[in-house]
């Protein structure tokens, strides 16, 4: 992530995840979003997903990063549903959280940050990637 980036960046369940347990490497893209001033996003399918994986220690601390100044939270609104849907047509069975975020990325032209970015690419195969270690 450099300071120079133009828009934000789109966490995904797996970094929400990391996030939340601590990852040396979350702890440093938080960080380096403070530092300079770079939103990101956490789609809601995403921080549900994200609240499943965790035990309740986790729970807390996603909590806790869904209160960060720089973190919004984007609802499944109607229109992200649909956008998400019609992504989602063309690879069934795509699940909705894939779908959601790829059409965030799509429509935001912002980066996503995960583990696994296979699945996003087969739904939007020039969504950008920041790969986690």
């Amino acid at each position: 992530m450099t300071a120079d980036a133009i828009g934000g960046r789109i966490l995904d369940t797996s970094a929400l995840a990391a996030a939340a347990r601590g990852d040396l490497f979350m702890r440093a893209l938080l960080t380096t979003a403070h530092e300079h001033v770079i939103p990101l996003l956490a789609p809601a399918t995403c921080v549900a997903d994200a609240s499943a994986d965790l035990q309740p220690f986790g729970r807390d601390a996603l909590t806790a990063i869904m209160r960060f100044p720089l973190v919004a939270f984007s609802p499944l609104e109607e229109s992200h549903a649909i956008g998400s849907g019609i992504l989602r047509s063309a690879h069934r069975p795509a699940p909705t959280t894939h779908g959601h975020v790829a059409y965030l990325a799509a429509a935001r032209q912002w980066p996503v940050i995960t583990s696994d970015p296979g699945p996003l690419r087969t739904l939007y195969p020039a969504v950008m990637i920041e790969a986690m270690p």
